[in-house]
């Protein structure tokens, strides 16, 4: 009797652990090797970026995934284990290996996959038919989260049946291990991903196609999130793709700003992609502002939304709801040319509240660290072109 009651509490045990309800509380945070290295990804990239998290003091700001993408594996399993093979000139001491310095550093290591045949690059298997061979391979090697493409799908696509079929199968086989393993699906926002997302044991889920270090990239995307903001929360956040802020420079430090801002505020994962270890300190501000990633992982875990009434061709209007009562309002300067004064009325921004109208609000600019003063009724800032003005708006001293 006392034998059987060992082994169900143990079994409850593990299955507490996989199923782990701190995985997803609040988006994701870290980094991924595909924006800046594409397939030149070895162990020694990886770990070089490790270590610039930590001194950088940037994965003590949560920044603790780092993320191997594709081009890491043999182009052939191995034909006794039919597991995928690490490429051994790029990992010599293989993946698990890795993962027992990544660990050392108080970061988690992320890898990656694709529901199909072949991941994107072609070149290498993917795990279409492998699921529980490659989830109890990575679970065995120390991996903590997976990214899971959507490349060679032998055409299971097509409607949300479908697709979430074969989503399904790896988030059941990563259930089906001993560690918690963080599922991050990437299926382009195909067959409306976000409604099933989460049932097929998804913590994220990417909403659209691929970001590019481009303004209109950021704005497009942006667009694709307004009207499904709401799947948004604790537990499976709609994923805006990386981060594309200092990756390559072709946006500048105010778009990046703005960029930043509206994924924190969005609640998406905050993945970075950039050098981490040869950075500006523009950039390193950007990434590193403590108070837009307070917002980022709020614990009520509720994503802004537009608010149509303040919108137009030239300006953008966002806000929404914070933990502690307060609320998160971005302006957001569409002109590229002309500084644009912008008007937020409490009424519009601050809907649960019936008196907003007529109250009074402290505002606080979480870009520039400091209370801007206490307005009645409405708030006016000047926003630089494509620049946005980030507000924590309470009715107590912010």
């Amino acid at each position: 009797m006392k034998l059987s009651l060992f082994l169900i509490s143990a079994a409850l045990y593990q299955a507490h652990a996989i199923i782990d309800p701190n995985l997803a509380k609040t988006p994701q945070m870290g980094w991924n090797s595909w924006n800046k290295y594409g397939c030149d990804v070895s162990a020694d990239t990886m770990l070089k970026m490790g270590e610039a998290l930590v001194s950088t003091g940037l994965r003590d700001l949560g920044y603790k995934y780092l993320n191997i993408d594709d081009c890491w594996a043999d182009s052939d399993r191995d034909n006794q284990t039919q597991r995928m093979v690490p490429n051994a000139t790029r990992f010599p001491d293989g993946i698990d290996g890795l993962a027992q310095k990544v660990h050392a550093m108080g970061l988690k290591l992320g890898i990656y996959s694709s529901a199909g045949t072949h991941t994107c690059q072609a070149r290498y298997p993917g795990s279409l038919g492998y699921e529980q061979i490659d989830a109890q391979a990575w679970s065995d090697w120390g991996v903590d989260y997976l990214k899971y493409d959507n490349c060679y799908n032998n055409g299971e696509d097509g409607s949300p049946a479908i697709s979430s079929a074969r989503y399904k199968k790896m988030g059941d086989a990563l259930a089906n291990t001993s560690r918690p393993i963080f599922y991050s699906i990437c299926s382009w926002g195909q067959d409306s991903v976000w409604e099933w997302g989460r049932d097929v044991g998804g913590q994220s889920w990417r909403m659209s196609g691929d970001i590019n270090d481009s303004w209109n990239s950021v704005l497009s995307i942006e667009g694709q999130e307004e009207p499904i903001y709401n799947y948004s929360s604790p537990g499976g956040w709609n994923d805006m793709d990386m981060l594309e802020v200092g990756v390559f420079d072709h946006m500048t430090v105010t778009e990046y700003t703005s960029h930043f801002s509206l994924w924190a505020a969005y609640k998406s994962p905050l993945i970075l992609g950039l050098d981490v270890s040869n950075m500006t300190t523009d950039i390193k501000n950007i990434i590193s502002n403590k108070e837009v990633i307070a917002i980022n992982q709020d614990p009520l875990g509720k994503s802004v939304q537009v608010i149509s009434s303040l919108t137009n061709a030239g300006q953008k209007v966002l806000s929404g709801p914070l933990q502690d009562g307060s609320t998160v309002v971005l302006a957001l300067n569409l002109d590229g040319s002309n500084v644009a004064n912008i008007t937020v009325d409490w009424a519009s921004v601050i809907p649960n509240d019936p008196a907003a109208g007529h109250a009074t609000y402290y505002a606080r600019d979480l870009w520039q660290h400091k209370s801007i003063g206490k307005f009645k009724t409405s708030v006016t800032v000047n926003v630089e072109p494509h620049g946005v003005s980030m507000l924590k708006v309470s009715k107590n001293r912010v």
